[in-house]
């Protein structure tokens, strides 16, 4: 497999038309060939996640995927911004000591997928499952598991409009719990000794927990250099880029630029509104970065504490 970490190419291969997404849906399809297991809770979800698809069925997906955050969005902010000053007097207090993961990222996630997928009590937990099937390494047992919970949330919640809508959440939350996290402990680390209120907080966020994308190229693309069927993946996030190169990459390019991206920035600037206006001075006590997460660099954990 090739890979591009020539930003101009990257951005050129992910918006042009010789290139499709690469097929999920089809490789649990070699799974169960191989296997002689079923998966089709997770196919069916699979065949409605737009980073997966093409033509005519991605532009369909987004297209119902935008309604229901534009339906939802202002609904989405209030809760994040409601959950958001809880956390910081629950955590953000001298002596405390939290994860900016478990503790801080992943409820504000919730707090606006809450307004986006039917809730009982498992969905909110299948939001946060779900990116495992993506893994490589994720045991079979394990993607049976999430495909049986896919199933019981269809049972509850049937038809395809409630798929659409697990997908839009679940298609958020690595991105956005990721990318806040990183970003955090980013700016905490290079400013050490520094109270929050002294940080120069950017206008967006500094890092990002998706590093790439792949592509496969069609019939169109072998005059590029590029042979039927082969799998390019395309660096969004890379050490060699520029700052501005890495904001312009952050949410995506032309059709395929994140659904979330609206509310996402909101969040980025209402915490770092909130944040610039505390005086105490954090102190980074660590970080772990799971196995199971490509195609995202994800933090299992991230411990800081307030001095």
């Amino acid at each position: 497999m090739r890979v591009i970490t020539d930003f101009e190419t990257a951005k050129s291969i992910i918006t042009s038309k010789s290139f499709d997404n690469y097929s999920m849906a089809d490789r649990y399809r070699e799974l169960e060939a191989r296997t002689g297991l079923h998966f089709p809770h997770a196919i069916a979800l699979l065949e409605r996640l737009p980073v997966f698809l093409n033509g005519d069925i991605h532009i369909r997906i987004r297209k119902a995927m935008a309604r229901q955050i534009s339906q939802t969005k202002e609904c989405q902010f209030a809760q994040a911004q409601t959950l958001f000053k809880e956390l910081l007097q629950a955590h953000f207090k001298a002596g405390s000591r939290f994860d900016l993961v478990a503790d801080v990222a992943r409820p504000l996630w919730r707090s606006v997928s809450t307004a986006i997928v039917p809730r009982n009590e498992f969905s909110v937990e299948l939001v946060d499952e779900i990116p495992g099937l993506f893994s490589p390494i994720l045991s079979i047992r394990e993607r049976l598991r999430i495909d049986r919970l896919i199933g019981e949330y269809a049972e509850v919640f049937p038809g395809e409009d409630s798929l659409i809508l697990l997908c839009l959440a679940a298609l958020g939350a690595r991105p956005f719990i990721g990318s806040w996290s990183l970003s955090i402990y980013q700016l905490l680390e290079e400013n050490p000794g520094r109270a929050l209120s002294a940080i120069a907080w950017p206008e967006a966020y500094p890092d990002s927990s998706l590093t790439y994308v792949d592509r496969v190229c069609n019939d169109a693309a072998q005059e590029r250099d590029f042979s039927f069927g082969e799998r390019v993946r395309c660096m969004t996030h890379y050490s060699g880029y520029s700052m501005e190169q890495r904001k312009l990459s952050l949410f995506g390019f032309g059709a395929h630029t994140c659904l979330g991206k609206s509310i996402s920035e909101k969040v980025w600037t209402m915490t770092t509104r909130e944040l610039s206006g505390i005086d105490l001075v954090p102190n980074c006590l660590g970080k772990n970065m799971s196995r199971h997460s490509d195609p995202f660099q994800m933090p299992s954990s991230m411990r800081i504490e307030f001095r």
